[in-house]
């Protein structure tokens, strides 16, 4: 073969690699919940934080919640108490949730449905993770293994690894017994550091985005 026959080739090679990689970068991320099941979440989400507010106000009209952003469990308190706080709600936290003091004239009422919109939007990943089996907990699971943990790694964090007891074990216990930031949050670090580390390495993958 000539020289030039052999650049020919090698051109065609290099260009049938490219094409490849641009497929494989373009091809979409697997989806274990899709749409419908993902609607069901959210709505017996939005069911489980209004069901103690119709018990105490049964005539009282429930408010849209127009998103939903699961928050770590290390967050959720401080986050829902920010969104009460900004919502004119002047709550303060308890062992067991929020206690509402307020002398600015708001009602009981009003306070359970701004809570309710605040809780909602904002779950617990635990709260999420609930509500998930099968494929879906699995593959919660294998992002948390394979993307979270060694991108906390590569930020420098410390991260356990994941129990190894095969499928049967995961799909049971796993996300109740690990999770690749147990460790950063039980070292009790400096504030923010919790937050940017999660903006780097997002707990949760997007198909458990909620949004609405």
């Amino acid at each position: 073969m000539t020289v030039t026959g052999r650049r020919i080739l090698a051109a065609i090679a290099a260009g049938s690699a490219l094409l490849l990689l641009a497929g494989c970068a373009g091809a979409p991320m697997p989806d274990p919940l899709g749409p419908q099941r993902r609607q069901q979440i959210r709505q017996a989400i939005l069911d489980a934080h209004w069901a103690p507010v119709v018990a105490d106000f049964p005539d009282a009209l429930r408010p849209v919640v127009p998103t939903m952003k699961p928050v770590s469990d290390h967050d959720q308190p401080a986050v829902v108490l920010a969104c009460l706080r900004s919502s004119g709600i002047p709550a303060s936290p308890t062992d067991n949730g929020f206690r509402y003091t307020s002398s600015l004239g708001q009602s009981q009422l009003e306070f359970a449905a701004v809570r309710y919109v605040c809780s909602a939007s904002l779950p617990s990943e635990s709260e999420v993770e609930s509500y998930l089996s099968g494929s879906s907990r699995a593959a919660l699971f294998d992002y948390q293994r394979t993307i979270v943990r060694p991108c906390l790694l590569a930020a420098g964090a410390v991260s356990p690894a994941p129990p190894d007891g095969g499928p049967a074990y995961y799909l049971s216990a796993a996300l109740a017994a690990w999770s690749p930031f147990m460790q950063i949050i039980a070292s009790k670090p400096r504030s923010g550091t919790v937050t940017y580390l999660e903006n780097r390495c997002p707990p949760l993958p997007s198909w458990l985005q909620l949004a609405g």
